[in-house]
């Protein structure tokens, strides 16, 4: 028994430094005292009617791993990053937009983009092997150390989308094995 009262007293200790205590990614990631905050990423969505215009902590990032060949995505831009939830001061909505490395120069033409608000949300999907879910295009413009992503098309529900992102920077991948 007084093992078991340890071992839960011991992850207690280690869970409240984990949150006391980030790690550098995360400090970097929320800009905590001590961490060099990346710049943020601006994005602009238009759905339907609907609007949507912030400077947000993205996650911009490119994945060296993808070959036209596997199913990892190339440039993966995420907001808010995996796992965690918007401060209240910030968008509350979610955006995703991942893109296949390319088959040749500046071709991006299989790519998943998604936004959620709410209630309103809109997906373009354009994987090959997966279901195709409305149409769309997606340009990529690179430069030094990041990229701007222009996304046009419709839903599946025929709602015009378009969105432009624009990373100044990518961060590195913080992937499982890399």
């Amino acid at each position: 028994m007084r093992a078991m009262i340890r071992s839960a007293l011991a992850t207690a200790a280690a869970l409240a430094c984990t949150v006391a205590f980030p790690s550098n990614a995360d400090a970097q990631r929320r800009g905590a005292p001590g961490g060099t905050r990346a710049p943020l990423t601006t994005v602009s969505v238009s759905l339907g009617k609907a609007r949507y215009d912030a400077r947000v902590d993205a996650n911009c990032h490119v994945d060296e791993r993808a070959t036209r060949g596997n199913t990892r995505a190339y440039f993966v831009v995420m907001y808010p990053w995996f796992g965690q939830r918007p401060a209240a001061d910030q968008p509350q909505w979610h955006l995703n937009l991942e893109i296949r490395r390319a088959a040749r120069a500046g071709a991006y033409d299989q790519f998943t983009f998604s936004f959620v608000d709410g209630s309103k949300s809109g997906v373009i999907q354009t994987v090959a092997g997966s279901p195709r879910i409305g149409s769309g295009t997606v340009r990529v413009t690179t430069r030094d150390s990041g990229a701007r992503f222009d996304v046009a098309g419709r839903t599946d529900k025929g709602v015009t989308v378009r969105a432009t992102i624009d990373c100044p920077v990518f961060q590195k991948s913080e992937g499982v094995s890399g």
